[in-house]
């Protein structure tokens, strides 16, 4: 007797048959063997019988992807994030919690130099602030001016900053001129050395680490019409060549128009003139050289006013 070995064909919840059942395995053998020998017919031709062994095992979806499926899915999920390049990377200097900084992992928690100028010339401070642990690009300077409040600040790299942040440049504000690594800025120079009310102040104004302003007495005599007048000296911080130098004595000088004579006696410091807004303006100095003034020559020039005489008065 065969005995019936029994299996349940389902797809999804449907029953397809009542029962599929398969022989005993040896005579599965013994029938398969048989089913495939060939036969001689009477007219000598072979024939080979068409037997079946059952229905076929249906094909069953178990909602996994086929290996082809996988690699695409996989592929496009490579290119997708190629093509965003991930999250969008942490900004440190924008970060201003150190909690929050120390626990990213590309950040630290550091210090940059931030600037500030007055009457006091260029005032730095080292400012804990949140920095990239691996910086990339130049050193820059960046500021930020919001309702008088302004921040100026110097980082050896080039941090990502929000929009409101602007690099330090000619147009910035005159405590951009105290750091590093903006660049000269002459136009701005006057301003940035006129700032400055007190002679301290004045020594203490620097840029690029050398001093670029001097403390100067200029005399205004007027217009150009060789008189000069009796307006008050008024002393001024100027932007200067070997600023804070001193190569000569100032001497006592004798009466006006004594020192203005040709020859201009050897021992009297330099005098300097230049033309503004119509007034000629006169400077003795000894050692700092005033950036836009022409030193006065002993010989009389046609281009040279006679109020550089004025000085001596």
């Amino acid at each position: 007797m065969l005995r019936p070995y029994c299996l349940p064909l389902l797809i999804g919840a449907t029953l397809l048959a009542p029962l599929a059942c398969q022989p005993d395995a040896s005579e599965t053998a013994t029938d398969s063997a048989a089913s495939t020998s060939a036969t001689t017919g009477a007219n000598g031709t072979t024939s080979t019988p068409t037997t079946s062994d059952g229905p076929t095992a249906p094909t069953t979806t178990t909602g996994e992807p086929t290996t082809t499926e996988a690699a695409t899915t996989e592929a496009t999920t490579t290119v997708e994030a190629t093509t965003t390049g991930g999250p969008p990377a942490i900004r440190c200097a924008t970060i201003t919690n150190e909690i929050v900084c120390k626990n990213e992992e590309t950040c630290k928690w550091s210090g940059v130099v931030s600037y500030a100028y007055g009457n006091q010339g260029c005032q730095g401070n080292v400012t804990p602030a949140c920095v990239d642990k691996t910086p990339t690009g130049a050193a820059s300077a960046w500021y930020l001016q919001d309702e008088g409040d302004l921040q100026v600040f110097e980082y050896g790299y080039t941090p990502e900053l929000d929009a409101e942040w602007k690099q330090c440049d000619c147009d910035g504000p005159l405590a951009c001129l105290c750091t590093s690594v903006t660049e000269a800025c002459p136009e701005r120079q006057e301003e940035y050395c006129g700032f400055i009310t007190t002679e301290i102040g004045c020594d203490n104004v620097t840029f690029m680490g050398a001093n670029t302003c001097d403390w100067f007495k200029v005399s205004p005599e007027g217009p150009k019409d060789d008189m000069c007048t009796q307006n008050p000296a008024k002393f001024r911080c100027l932007p200067a060549t070997d600023a804070g130098k001193a190569d000569c004595t100032k001497i006592p000088m004798p009466p006006y128009p004594l020192c203005s004579q040709d020859p201009m006696p050897p021992a009297l410091p330099p005098i300097f003139w230049r033309e503004t807004n119509g007034i000629v303006e006169i400077i003795q100095a000894c050692g700092p050289v005033p950036v836009g003034f022409t030193q006065c020559e002993a010989v009389d020039t046609p281009d040279q006013p006679d109020e550089c005489g004025c000085a001596c008065t």
